[in-house]
């Protein structure tokens, strides 16, 4: 996600970027959330992971993955992960 008005990213709004670990694919976001002059301007959206990432998760219709199952072990959500449990 990046702030709007940044014109270092204006060129990256609506593309996708591969996760780094997963398969999975996300869209590049602007949101007025993110404080350009704060590090390199460029901040992940977790939307299931706290209060404010939920505000723009909901605000941009992100989906709100949940990668731990009810006894918090990775699911299918994880990938090659899935299975894992937290130490």
């Amino acid at each position: 996600m990046v702030h709007p008005d940044d014109e270092r990213y204006k060129n990256l709004i609506g593309k996708k970027i591969k996760l780094p670990l997963l398969s999975r694919e996300v869209a590049i976001i602007a949101d007025t959330h993110v404080d350009m002059e704060f590090g390199t301007g460029v901040v992940k959206v977790t939307p299931a992971h706290d209060q404010n990432d939920y505000e723009v998760g909901k605000r941009h219709n992100l989906e709100f993955i949940t990668v731990f199952d009810e006894k918090g072990i990775l699911n299918d959500y994880a990938e090659e992960f899935k299975g894992l449990r937290p130490t």
